[in-house]
This record gives C-alpha cells, structure tokens and sequence, in this order.
C-alpha cells in the first residue's frame, strides 16, 4: 500500500501524480466521515433574513447518499403568500461524464410539505402579506409560532443513528437550561454536551433524555421531528417551574388533551 503526501515547501513543483493525491485524499476523507448518516443536513446551513431575500450559510448536505459541500453563502427571494412554504435542498440531476460526475443542486421554495427522495427540508414558514420575516426568537416556544417565523422544528437533520432535530433547536434549548437557575444536574450536562458538540445530538440520546424527563422511557420507536419539538417545549417549562417535567402540558400536535369541567 503505498501513501502519497505532498510536500508543501517553497520551490516545489506539485506534479501531477501530487494534485491526483490531494484530490483523492480530500474527496475520499470526506465521504469516509459520515458513512453511516442518513440524508440530511450535517453542519451549518445557517439561515439569515434579509429584506425579501433567505440566506443559507455554508455547510454540509448529504441527499441521495451523497456528501456536498456548499462552500458558499447562497440567496433565495421570498414573497408573503399566507400559506405555508418549505425551502428546501434539491439534487435536480446527476450527470456522468467521461472525466468526471457532476451533480446540480439547488435552493428553492416549494409549497408542497412533503420531500421526494431528492429534497431536503432546510427550514419553512407562512407569511402574511404586508409582514416581515424573523429568525430572531423572543424564546424557545417561539420558535413554532405559526405566521411570519422561520420554523426549523421540520428541517431534516442527520445524526450518526438517523434523523433528528435541528442543532440550531437543540442549542437554543441548551443555552434556555443554562439561564435557568432552577435547572437540575442532569439538565445542565445534558445542555452542556449539545453546546459542546459540533454535530447534532444523535437520535438515541435525544430521546433517551425526553423519555426520562417525560416517563416515557418504556416508548416503543423514536420521538420524531416535531413531537421532539414539543416535548422539549414541556421540558423546558418544566425545569423553569421548578417540576422537572409537565408532562401533561403542551404536547405533539396529534396528542393534544381536552379537559372539559
């Protein structure tokens, strides 16, 4: 087995066989990093709001298996249409060539929720006409507030054993615990572990805390997207109030509770 590593040094002429080197090793160290990831974003993808333009940061997408590198900061115009409207990320071909692959992929809002094998969720929302959007949240329940807000509570994410919520969500939760003097042991190392990783929380851990906070341990499957969501809404007020968890307070939107007295 033979290993090739370039001499970076002045007067050195980076010969062919090198650049061959540098291409493998960097496209190739890549794709090794994440091989057990599903489809979905990886790191960053950061959404700004500007005057009727999204923003989305650089980062990294994996969709169709494939890892991509968006090196960029990228723009999509956007317009009031009182419904909801999801930006996603889209692979709209693969080309193979001769020389090389190529793959164009793109940005784009769409009103249709659902994602095709194809697409990815970055974030969605429902602005009304005349309204301004906003990213900026008064606080961890706004996040899902249903006009005129970026709603990352649907993105897809991807962890190391599946899918799971936004690290922007989960480290917004974390830094609200932290605030928080009422906030338990447990709570706070949980907050601290989120802030300190540099990827999402992975699917087991995510919900091996909501289960234990919530008595709901015994669960069979993973809390999903949204549910996981609320569940850290009831969590967080939890650890405010000084009660650990309600439990019985806001939940999923499919298992909402009515009390008539």
């Amino acid at each position: 087995m033979e290993h090739i590593y370039p001499a970076f040094e002045r007067g050195r002429i980076m010969k062919k066989e090198l650049l061959w080197a540098l291409r493998d090793y960097s496209y190739f160290a890549l794709q090794l990093q994440y091989p057990d990831y599903p489809d979905g974003i990886i790191s960053g993808c950061r959404i700004g709001v500007e005057e009727n333009i999204l923003s989305i940061g650089p980062g990294i997408i994996k969709c169709n298996g494939f890892l991509f590198l968006m090196d960029g900061k990228e723009q999509v115009a956007y317009t009031s249409s009182n419904q909801y409207v999801s930006l996603k990320f889209r692979l709209v071909r693969r080309e193979e060539l001769p020389d090389y692959t190529r793959y164009i992929t793109e940005y784009a809002l769409d009103k249709d929720m659902e994602c095709s094998p194809s697409e990815l969720e970055i974030c969605r929302f429902k602005l009304r006409e005349g309204a301004r959007l906003r990213i900026n949240y008064k606080d961890f329940f706004d996040i899902q507030t249903e006009y005129d807000t970026v709603n990352l509570a649907d993105a897809v994410w991807a962890a190391r054993d599946g899918n799971t919520l936004s690290k922007y969500i989960t480290d917004y939760f974390a830094e609200r615990v932290l605030e928080c003097d009422r906030a338990q042991e447990g709570d706070v190392e949980f907050a601290r572990m989120l802030l300190q990783s540099r990827d999402a929380v992975p699917r087991m851990i995510l919900d091996d805390y909501i289960g234990r906070k919530t008595g709901n341990r015994n669960r069979k499957g993973p809390f999903m997207g949204r549910e996981s969501f609320h569940r850290l809404e009831d969590i967080l007020e939890g650890i405010r109030n000084g009660t650990g968890s309600r439990g019985s307070g806001k939940r999923a939107d499919n298992e909402r509770m009515i009390i008539l007295d």
